[in-house]
C-alpha cells in the first residue's frame, strides 16, 4: 500500500476491484522503521509482506489464510484474478509498518491480510493461527459498529488516527 504513510481515519483502501472500505484506526503506523519483508513472485505479480501476515492460498479448492513464513514455491495464492502459483520467494528490507483497521473483512495490502498482533501468540499455542483473521474482525466489530453509529467525521474528531498503537 503505497500511500498509507498519509492516510487518515476515514480515508479508503482497496478491498477488491473497484471495491473500497474505511479506515477507522491504525494498530500501528511506523513510518521510519526498517523491516525485513517476505518477497513473493507469481508470474504477473511480486507481493512483499511481514513474515506473519496473512494471505489467501488456494488449497483443493478452498481458499486458506497463511502467513507469508509458511508459503512454499508452487502454493497457489488466490488473487482477484484467479489462482496464481508462487514462482520465487526472498526476503527484503522495506520502509515502513503499517496496520489499518478497516470496516470490511478483506483488505488488499500489497494483497495480503492482517499481520501480527496480540491475539497470535495465543492461537499459535491452540493450532489455531488460521482463524486469526476471523478472531481480529470478530473482536473489532464494537469498534466498527461506533465508527457506522457515529460517522466518518465525527468519529475522526473523536479518536485519534493510532487508536490501538
Amino acid at each position: 500500500m503505497e500511500y498509507v504513510e498519509t492516510t487518515l481515519i476515514a480515508f479508503q483502501v482497496a478491498v477488491g476491484i473497484n471495491s473500497f472500505s474505511d479506515i477507522y484506526a491504525f494498530g500501528h503506523k511506523d513510518l521510519d522503521v526498517v523491516s525485513e519483508f517476505v518477497q513473493v513472485k507469481t508470474k504477473a505479480n511480486t507481493l512483499e509482506l511481514t513474515t506473519s501476515h496473512f494471505v489467501p492460498v488456494n488449497t483443493k479448492g478452498e481458499t486458506i489464510y497463511k502467513r507469508a513464513a509458511d508459503l512454499k514455491v508452487g502454493d497457489s495464492l488466490s488473487t482477484i484474478s484467479g489462482a496464481s502459483p508462487i514462482t520465487e520467494i526472498s526476503k527484503v528490507d522495506k520502509l515502513g509498518l503499517y496496520n489499518p483497521l478497516i470496516l470490511s473483512d478483506d483488505i488488499l495490502v500489497v494483497a495480503s491480510v492482517h499481520s501480527e498482533w496480540f491475539l497470535d501468540s495465543l492461537f499459535n499455542a491452540l493450532g489455531a493461527s488460521e482463524y486469526l483473521p476471523y478472531a481480529y474482525q470478530s473482536l473489532l466489530a464494537p469498534v466498527r459498529a461506533l465508527y457506522n453509529i457515529a460517522g466518518s467525521t465525527l468519529y475522526s474528531l473523536a479518536t485519534p488516527c493510532s487508536i490501538l498503537a
